[in-house]
């Protein structure tokens, strides 16, 4: 971690400590936190403006930080509990800090990257217009099976557009296409699917490191 700390713009092992100094006072005093909340929660304040500050760093795994930010976190929340027997953030800490060595682990091992989703940066105006012209083209197909060039005139936006808003409903298995038709899967949206969905990929998230000691 010395060399990731040295490495970040616009810091020094001095100004870090003078400001790790003044968080913790500002937990302990301001927010009458106890001080052992106040360390452990300077730690992942310090620790997470390290991983965003390190972002843009050549050579550096982004997988290799949330291993430190755990193996920092659990020894932390160990510390808050022996020093003042506070169970919730000792909880917390190695929890927390336990989930993220053995994500960071797993993804190591098996090639994982934060990126794999096939998710990429784009601009937040690009990402609203292709949530539009997905819910647009959701709309028009409540309305019966359509093919591409007819969702493109009824939505009045460009055929490339629709293709994409159409390739993203059959990635989440929405819509389907049968020919040249597309059919929306209307049971696979509204309220209740959203959070089935998004509950079910919560889950299957959060329990993937656990998959380490799972025998292959």
């Amino acid at each position: 971690m010395a060399s990731l700390t040295d490495s970040l713009p616009g810091t020094s092992p001095v100004r870090r400590a003078a400001y790790a100094v003044g968080l913790v006072a500002l937990f302990g005093v301001v927010f009458d936190f106890t001080w052992s909340q106040a360390i452990v929660v300077t730690v992942i304040v310090l620790v997470g403006e390290s991983v965003e500050l390190a972002r843009p760093l050549p050579g550096l795994d982004e997988r290799d930080v949330r291993l430190a930010l755990g193996l920092v976190a659990m020894p932390a929340g160990g510390l808050a509990y022996w020093v003042q027997g506070d169970t919730t953030v000792a909880a917390v800490g190695v929890g927390g800090g336990g989930w993220l060595a053995l994500d960071a682990l797993y993804s190591l091992r098996e090639g994982i990257r934060s990126n794999d989703d096939g998710m990429v940066e784009a601009d937040s105006s690009e990402v609203f217009l292709s949530m539009q012209v997905g819910h647009l083209v959701a709309e028009e197909l409540k309305d019966g099976p359509k093919t591409a060039p007819e969702l493109a005139d009824a939505c009045d936006m460009t055929e490339s557009r629709v293709r994409e808003a159409l390739e993203y409903h059959e990635r989440a298995d929405t819509a389907y296409r049968d020919g040249n038709q597309w059919h929306l899967d209307e049971s696979k949206i509204g309220a209740w699917a959203f959070v089935r969905d998004n509950t079910r990929r919560a889950l299957a998230r959060f329990f993937r490191p656990f998959r380490l000691f799972v025998l292959s």
